[in-house]
């Protein structure tokens, strides 16, 4: 594996209207998530916009970032599932204009429950959240309903 977010042996992961990573959504974050047949990976600069108290992002973008780096990492992988728990740690706040490096991979893959975990940390490799999540799969016909997306 490189320790490149982004080379030949990566794939580039994105939906068309996700808040997060969708490139057509002109309100969204724009993300590109790269997937490296082990693990979801990408890099992001919050800006200003994103703050909850001055200089400090929200809560919620950073709880955003894992949720959407899990759900890549599944659907990279061939599987299909919507998320059904997430539990966050927050390990200290993420800084307005400073990079956030997020990695997702699996703990576990079962017939009816999806289990993986997604680390977010600064610049300097200091946790900022820890996330563990468990994800539904679902069928081939509710696909149909997702498949366009993508």
């Amino acid at each position: 594996m490189s320790n490149k977010i982004h080379d030949s042996s990566t794939r580039k992961l994105q939906a068309r209207y996700c808040f997060v990573c969708g490139s057509d959504n002109p309100r969204g974050l724009r993300i590109p998530f790269y997937y490296d047949g082990e693990r979801v990976k990408t890099e992001f600069v919050p800006g200003p916009e994103l703050c909850g108290f001055d200089d400090i992002v929200h809560g919620g973008i950073v709880f955003s970032l894992a949720d959407e780096a899990m759900m890549h990492l599944i659907r990279a992988s061939g599987l299909r599932a919507i998320t059904a728990e997430i539990t966050m740690r927050y390990h200290r706040y993420a800084k307005v204009n400073e990079k956030i490096n997020v990695t997702a991979e699996f703990e576990n893959i079962a017939e009816r429950l999806i289990n993986a975990k997604c680390a977010l940390l600064d610049n300097d490799g200091r946790k900022i959240a820890t996330t563990r999540g468990k994800f539904l799969p679902f069928s081939e016909d509710d696909e149909k309903i997702f498949k366009k997306q993508f």
